[in-house]
């Protein structure tokens, strides 16, 4: 065993340092540990008497013991305590040999981290750099939809969908001219579904409470485009993408609101409504689009007194005639029919009932919802479902349901009466 490579250390009456002497077999660690004049290596846990030769490999971490010479007697290690001089106990002076192992593993553990960290930031890209990368991967393929390269393309805009949902990301996604280069034809021409899926999920990332991509969005007259795939596909995951889209382009948003609902955007919604092959999820998502588009005028007109800066904003909202738009389509009518010819259906689907009922109480003004006997049968045989229930959530939506249908036909009684 290399010198160099050996802490020595001593017990009561011992001292530093010793010649190289061969390590016999480890010692029975269940028995105490028998000391001669020759190195023995000390088994783990095996307890040691005082007064020994102790050293400890630090490449190997194995522990030796021998008898002290009698030339090592006079040159003990102390530990001194506040009242008198004390021969360093075994326990300190193994103590002091783990420590050290400890301290050189550690040592050797930074220096491999700080040798994986330069590893680390030889590759280490931000995410502006990473959008670019993708980006310029997605341009250099091929322009049409060639099998090989599909996957590619989807794994590129899976990628582009997480890390755009960052404000600063987006713009930078916007700047480099990709709204143009890769969504807009992807959406406008693309024949593969899966793609035009994927294109429309990174749209909804990043126009999401990002005004400024809202702006890019709109002005290249995206909302026209979903629109359009709301009235002609029956591709359930693609309605889905689009209304996600839809929906984060137009939110807070009074002038893109203004000019896509006015045409084509409000009948598309409710054309999805009325559509017997778009599922029950994908309705409820209407709706609440719906709801939430009332809800976020009617919040801002009621703010504008203690906001008199938000005038132009107000304005905006003032001019979007969304209730006659609703009324014009046939929403009314729309929304009752999915209520009373599927409510046996959402009888299975809590989350649906309450986007459902939200959207009932949100639009009372537009339709009068009291006087459909048909949907106050609906309304009342799933309330009446999911009191009964067992389950937590059912229970809340149930009373949501009841607070909703006392707010209607509780008003028709009393003019009834």
């Amino acid at each position: 065993m290399h010198s160099s490579t050996i802490l020595i250390v001593l017990a009561a009456g011992m001292m530093i340092g010793c010649p190289h002497v061969s390590a016999t077999e480890p010692a029975n660690k269940t028995e105490e540990f028998v000391a001669t004049e020759e190195w023995q290596v000390v088994a783990e846990g095996q307890s040691i008497p005082k007064g020994l030769h102790v050293r400890i490999n630090l490449q190997t971490g194995v522990k030796e013991a021998k008898l002290l010479d009698e030339s090592e007697r006079g040159t003990a290690l102390q530990s001194k305590s506040s009242d008198e001089e004390k021969p360093l106990s075994l326990e300190h002076k193994v103590d002091i040999v783990e420590e050290s192992v400890r301290k050189v593993k550690e040592h050797r553990s930074y220096a491999e981290l700080r040798k994986a960290y330069k590893d680390f930031q030889k590759n280490f890209r931000t995410d502006g750099e990473l959008i670019l990368q993708l980006v310029e991967q997605y341009r250099n393929l091929s322009k049409t939809s060639v099998q090989s390269e599909l996957k590619i393309k989807l794994n590129v805009l899976e990628n582009l969908e997480y890390l755009l949902h960052q404000i600063d990301n987006a713009l930078v996604f916007i700047d480099h001219g990709s709204l143009d280069d890769i969504l807009l034809p992807i959406v406008v021409n693309e024949t593969n579904a899966d793609l035009r899926i994927s294109a429309m999920r990174v749209l909804g990332a990043l126009t999401g409470n990002n005004p400024k991509v809202q702006i890019k969005v709109f002005e290249r007259n995206f909302g026209s485009h979903f629109a359009q795939i709301l009235m002609t596909s029956s591709n359930s995951a693609e309605i889905s993408s689009a209304l996600h889209a839809f929906g984060a382009l137009l939110r807070k948003f009074p002038l893109a609101q203004q000019r896509i609902l006015s045409t084509s955007g409000t009948q598309a919604l409710i054309g999805v409504l009325r559509s017997s092959d778009v599922e029950l999820r994908n309705k409820a998502k209407v709706v609440t689009l719906i709801s939430d588009l009332m809800v976020e005028k009617q919040s801002v007109l009621d703010a504008s007194a203690d906001a008199p800066d938000t005038a132009t904003t107000v304005a905006q909202y003032v001019l979007l005639d969304f209730e006659t738009w609703l009324q014009s389509h046939g929403y009314c009518t729309a929304l009752e029919a999915v209520l009373s010819q599927d409510y046996v259906h959402l009888l299975d689907q809590p989350e649906a009932v309450e986007q459902f009922t939200i959207a009932l109480e949100s639009t009372e003004s537009v339709c009068l919802w009291s006087k459909s006997a048909s949907l106050r049968h609906a309304l009342l045989t799933i309330r009446n479902r999911f009191s009964h229930s067992q389950d937590e959530y059912r229970l809340e939506v149930s009373q949501a349901l009841a607070k909703v249908c006392e707010s209607f036909y509780e008003k028709q009684i009393h003019v009834e009466l």
